[in-house]
């Protein structure tokens, strides 16, 4: 999506089948949806996604070239070894040879506990980076609209992440969007965590206790964000206010000695500015809000998932960098949220 433009999405179509599987969010196959009917199980989400591999380790070996120009020689490295898809063979990570890697099936059998307390359902489940990070997402069967003013409507998700490579353990998150234009909205909110760890265990009494914890956090964290919102939208901001918003949002760099590289720094504080400008005044869907604090939040929140630039790499593409962004935290989402709770632009 880019400024200007809506998706305009009703919580009907967040009710209906399949519904995730047709974001024009900019994801790709980032997020595969099923049928809520259908897949109600960790097992019949991995299935359905592809993800019913497991992962192997295998030791390393260093190849050596020889000066002179033989045959090159094999070495063992030692303490390490490779994680490896047991389908594609390919090398998802290296890490300690004392580790010991949480296939999917397990990583994510986790989430039927969540299901089994009816107060919540699977969305979808699928891969990023070649198979080094996996993640489910399982929305929350509650409504939540901000201020109780049309079109405010929040879609409550959880996602579930997990790592192959090494860098990351099964953890657990809010999900909010803004469901009219689909914005991420992971924000910190005083006194309700946004992400924690799972814990792994084979007892059914503790893995019930677990999910009982985490739909508690969950539910903390909602109906703080309904609080929160709820006032955002009843604060009025005028054009003056959004300005100085704005400028302690993005600031200025500080002179340098270097006039080109300071000028370019100039220049890119003010692209960003006039695009969350751009986004403020002219998005549809925003329409209802412009002139209120939440209205300046959903500007920024916008900006960073829909139109700031991704950079893609080796192993990970522009719709993983976005999928990332918008359910993960975001330095500017951060920022804007204090200094709107916090009056700052009011200075």
């Amino acid at each position: 999506m880019t400024t200007g433009e809506t998706t305009s999405y009703r919580i009907e179509d967040a009710t209906s089948s399949l519904w995730l599987g047709r974001w024009p969010s900019g994801w790709g196959d980032v997020v595969h949806g099923v049928d809520r009917g259908e897949a109600r199980t960790a097992a019949a989400m991995i299935d359905a996604a592809g993800l019913a591999w497991a992962v192997e380790q295998h030791p390393l070996e260093a190849v050596l070239t020889k000066r002179n120009g033989g045959d090159p020689s094999r070495v063992p490295v030692p303490r390490v070894v490779a994680n490896v898809r047991s389908d594609t063979r390919a090398v998802l990570g290296v890490v300690g040879e004392g580790y010991e890697p949480l296939q999917n099936a397990a990583a994510f059998a986790f989430c039927d506990a969540i299901t089994d307390s009816g107060e919540a359902h699977w969305l979808g489940v699928a891969e990023t980076r070649g198979g080094a990070r996996v993640h489910a997402l399982m929305q929350l069967d509650r409504e939540i609209r901000i201020g109780n003013a049309e079109g405010e409507d929040v879609l409550p998700l959880l996602s579930f992440r997990n790592g192959h490579d090494g860098g990351l353990a099964v953890t657990i998150s809010v999900a909010p969007f803004r469901l009219a234009c689909l914005n991420g909205m992971m924000l910190p909110l005083d006194g309700a965590e946004r992400t924690w760890k799972a814990r792994h265990t084979a007892n059914l009494d503790a893995r019930l206790a677990d999910a009982r914890r985490t739909l508690g956090i969950a539910w903390r964290y909602y109906d703080e964000l309904e609080e929160i919102g709820g006032r955002l939208i009843r604060e009025r901001m005028s054009a003056a206010e959004f300005e100085r918003f704005l400028a302690r949002l993005v600031p200025l760099p500080e002179p340098r000695a270097d006039a080109t590289n300071g000028g370019r720094a100039v220049r890119n504080v003010e692209r960003v500015r006039e695009a969350i400008a751009t986004a403020y005044r002219t998005t549809p869907d925003l329409a209802n809000i412009t002139g209120t604090h939440w209205g300046a939040l959903q500007a920024v929140t916008t900006y960073v998932d829909h139109v700031q630039p991704t950079r893609a790499t080796a192993g990970r593409s522009h719709q993983e960098a976005r999928f990332e962004r918008a359910t993960e935290p975001a330095a500017l989402k951060d920022r804007a949220l204090a200094l709107l709770t916090e009056g700052g632009n009011q200075s």
